[in-house]
Parts: C-alpha cells; structure tokens; sequence
C-alpha cells in the first residue's frame, strides 16, 4: 500500500467517529527514507492524526488528497522541508519565492482551499508535554538535578522552563563555544527570583553526574552509553526526546539497574493545543472586535477598548456585561452616569446581565 493510500484510510478511520476530524503535517530533523503516520488519538470533541513527510514531493501531493476531506490541518510552522532537482513545484517556487526549501505551513496556507489550516509548533508541545510530566512525576522539581544532552531547539527552552521551576539544570552540546552562548541567554532571560543557574558542561558524563532526571534531546544520536547510565543515581528516570537517543547497552544496563525510561508521548499537548485553535478561532470569529451601538460601542475578546467603550463576553451576542474601558487596558473602578446609562441601554437591547 502506498503511503498516499495510507493517508486515505486513516482519514475513513477519522471519519467512522463522527467528530471533527484533525490531521497534522509535520517532519523531523532527522531525515528518514519514508513518510509514517502518527497515531490516532481520539478527544472528546475531535479526532487527531497526522504524518510526518520528509520531502515536497509528498507534501504536495499529501495536500491534494486531504484537502476538504478533514476539518481542520495542523501545518508545522518550525521547521522547512526540501525541495529535489527532480520533484520542483515551480508554481510554489513562484508563491513562496524560495528556492531550495519552505516551510510546511507556507506551502500548506498556499495549497489549502477547503480545510481550516492553523500552524502548530511540535517542538513546543514536546517542551510542554515532557515538562508537565516531569512536574506530575515527581510533585514538584525545585531542587532536582536535571541533566540534558542536546541543547537544540528542544533542548533550550526545556532548560528554561525546569530552571524556572528551581531545577539544578545541567546542559550539554557538542559545539562548546554556541552552548557556552546558549546558556548565558538563558540564565540572563530566567527571573531574577531564581537563584539557580544553568550549567554547561562539553562532556556528557559531567553534565550527567548523578541525576535525577537525564534527558536526551539530541537530533537523534545515540548520545547515552553504558557509561553514561552507570555515572547517574540509582533511581533516575531517563527521558529520550530525540529518539534513538539511548545506545542499546545503555538500554540494557537501565534495565538491569531497574531504571526507567520515558519516551515523552505530546498526546496532553497536542490534545490542549487542539482545543486551545478551537477556542481561538470562537473568540475571533464571535468574541473578538469592536462595534459601534449608535449610543456607544462595544469591546470583547481583548480588544483593547478607549475610554468609555462597554466591555463585552463576545461581539455578536452578548450575555454579560464585563464593565467599562477606562481606555488604559483596565477597566473602570468608578462609573460615572452616562457609563451606567449606556450599560442600562445595552442590558435592555440584548437582554444580558451585568458581570
């Protein structure tokens, strides 16, 4: 069965739930020889699959399939895929004007006629999903010495929001003079608050000496040997966010020291993101604006209201009154009578309450 094929039956299996039907576009940066699927994950509201492709060939021809046959497209917005002297799209060559390579979520937002497409950033959801597992796992992690080996784009801002947390972050990247760079960055953007620092460390057995937590976050290199495992507490837990990340003797040796390694599933964060697009797309579509009454206007969804401007649950049809602009991004703590006329006014148009 061809992978297009592939696609097509997983979007029938979407469609036998009768919800709403998710698909995501995304790739990796380490290049494999074929597109796969990613699971089917099934929310209360919505059903969730998706790809990982690793050429344009594919994504074009992926996007001709699915368009208008899913409700929505996630594109990965992070991360750009090649184009092959042989697999050209002079017409997106022409849109996008790249030529070489362009981001998934340019080629999708150029493609797409039928489906909603909303970007999605991968990298970060991983960040969330393996940060809210460390936090449920271990109650809380202030204090906690934290070892990643990788400091890429995962790598980073996973060091940024353990340390946040009171973590002992101790980082690892093979290109000494970007990783010494990389760390000042992060402890000069951490808070003030936080008395812990991250370290850096150009050897992974230092950086990796008696962990709790060891994460392996490089580009998908086995960066985790038998030494490494043998160098970190008896009952650290082993995170692989890079896949492939752990040699088989360091898989091995883990077990035989009955430790435990986690792949870092992004279900929790993909799943929240899903309905986070959903909620957005609401607010701007029936939330978000500004509209004149004729006696006076209304706000909601954040619009930044002037001074005088009645603030609203939403735009379209409003239930409740939140208060009034004080035009500064706050509202009112004091109403003067032409603010409660108009609020008087607007309780009677629409039949709201005042909040």
């Amino acid at each position: 069965m061809t992978f297009l094929n592939s696609v097509l039956e997983r979007i029938l299996e979407l469609k036998s739930f009768e919800k709403k039907t998710v698909f995501s576009i995304s790739t990796t940066a380490k290049q494999e020889e074929s597109a796969y699927l990613t699971p089917v994950r099934i929310c209360k509201d919505f059903v969730l699959a998706g790809c990982i492709i690793f050429d344009q060939k594919n994504l074009s021809s992926l996007l001709g399939k699915i368009d208008g046959k899913v409700d929505i497209i996630l594109s990965d917005s992070e991360k750009v895929i090649p184009f092959h002297a042989d697999e050209l799209n002079y017409e997106l060559v022409k849109k996008s004007g790249q030529l070489g390579e362009a981001t998934i979520s340019s080629i999708c937002f150029q493609t797409i006629k039928k489906s909603k497409v909303f970007e999605f950033k991968p990298n970060d959801l991983t960040v969330n999903a393996t940060w809210s597992f460390l936090s449920q796992r271990f109650r809380f992690l202030s204090g906690k010495r934290i070892s990643i080996l990788g400091a890429g784009n995962i790598g980073s801002k996973l060091a940024l929001k353990l340390v946040e947390c009171g973590a002992e972050i101790h980082l690892y990247r093979r290109a000494t003079h970007k990783g010494n760079k990389i760390v000042h960055g992060l402890n000069l953007i951490k808070p003030e608050s936080i008395i812990v620092n991250i370290q850096f460390h150009s050897d992974p057995m230092q950086a990796s000496f008696m962990s709790d937590v060891l994460i392996g976050a490089t580009s998908g290199y086995p960066i985790i040997d038998e030494n490494i495992i043998n160098n970190v507490k008896k009952n650290c837990l082993i995170v692989d966010l890079g896949k492939n990340n752990l040699t088989k003797n360091a898989i091995k040796i883990a077990a035989q020291h009955s430790i435990e390694i986690y792949r870092t599933d992004v279900t929790p964060a993909i799943e929240s993101y899903v309905y986070e697009v959903l909620k957005m797309q609401d607010i701007l579509e029936n939330s978000y604006g500004k509209k004149d009454l004729g006696f006076c206007n209304i706000v909601s969804g954040g619009f930044f209201g002037s001074l005088g401007d009645i603030v609203v649950d939403q735009i379209n049809d409003p239930r409740r009154v939140i208060g009034v602009a004080q035009g500064d991004g706050v509202l009112k703590q004091i109403l003067n009578t032409k603010d409660q006329n108009n609020i008087n006014k607007i309780i009677n148009k629409f039949e709201i309450l005042k909040g």
